[in-house]
């Protein structure tokens, strides 16, 4: 069975390729007139502890899974 890479306009290729939130698991489309609010309630996730912290300790977050901590690991790599 094949099936679809996961994307999300939240996690980005600069981002560690182990940070997922449950948005990158929904096959729909957002309608462009949907609202969306400025403030990120999303609950991010590393699939290498499958908690919302990194295997340093460090938050699970779009902000902070990137390059310069020692547990990111890059999609192009």
């Amino acid at each position: 069975m094949n099936h679809p890479a996961l994307a999300s306009r939240l996690v980005g290729l600069t981002n560690c390729q182990h940070l997922r939130h449950k948005g990158m698991y929904v096959l729909s489309v957002p309608e462009p007139t949907d609202f969306h609010d400025s403030f990120d309630a999303t609950a991010y996730w590393c699939t290498k502890t499958q908690k919302p912290l990194g295997p340093d300790g460090g938050a699970a977050h779009a902000d902070t899974c990137k390059g310069g901590r020692e547990c990111c690991s890059h999609q192009h790599e």
